[in-house]
């Protein structure tokens, strides 16, 4: 098997692994802040387990962007991981990796200021935060336009159906309220 073969299949299974610990981390995130989700919120093991899921993704991210970037086939370089839509292969591929890009900045962005919550007036962290779900609902088209994994029906259907979570949580937040103080932790 070549080199570029092995980091093809690396990436392939870093990026679904991090997209489905991202959905996770999200799903967990919401759920403890949803009022009528009160029981889970107050649940300490809910609440160490989206802190754990929140770092777990990024290494996953992390070995995703650097096997394509060492893979010579995909012709991604380092400048690109900061400058969005510069590759393009055909058919889509620029929105397609542009997309990734985009949504690895903000990654970027989230991951520090999450590091630094506590140097940080809560205000403005919350906004910084709440920038995840612009960022997983990138991934996720990013993830379809561009995974060769996502053209599987199974695979696709779950990334939606977790889409599909998310909103609900989403509108349950927004008919019950939020919890008004923070969880355990």
């Amino acid at each position: 098997m070549s080199t570029d073969l092995i980091l093809w299949y690396a990436a392939r299974a870093a990026a679904l692994a991090a997209f489905f610990v991202l959905a996770a981390s999200l799903l967990t995130g919401m759920a403890i802040r949803t009022a009528y989700l009160a029981p889970v919120a107050r649940n300490r093991t809910v609440v160490a387990v989206h802190g754990f899921l929140t770092w777990f993704w990024l290494p996953l991210v992390g070995v995703h962007v650097s096997t394509l970037v060492l893979d010579v086939t995909s012709r991604i370089t380092p400048l690109d991981l900061l400058i969005p839509f510069r590759v393009n292969e055909g058919a889509g591929s620029q929105l397609a990796i542009g997309l990734g890009t985009v949504s690895l900045l903000l990654l970027v962005l989230i991951a520090a200021t999450s590091a630094l919550r506590r140097l940080m007036r809560p205000f403005l962290w919350r906004w910084i935060h709440r920038l995840t779900y612009p960022m997983f609902g990138i991934f996720l088209i990013h993830a379809q336009l561009a995974g060769t994994d996502f053209s599987q029906a199974a695979i696709s259907l779950t990334a939606w159906a977790t889409l599909g979570g998310l909103v609900a949580l989403a509108l349950l937040r927004a008919a019950g309220g939020r919890m008004s103080t923070e969880p355990p932790v």
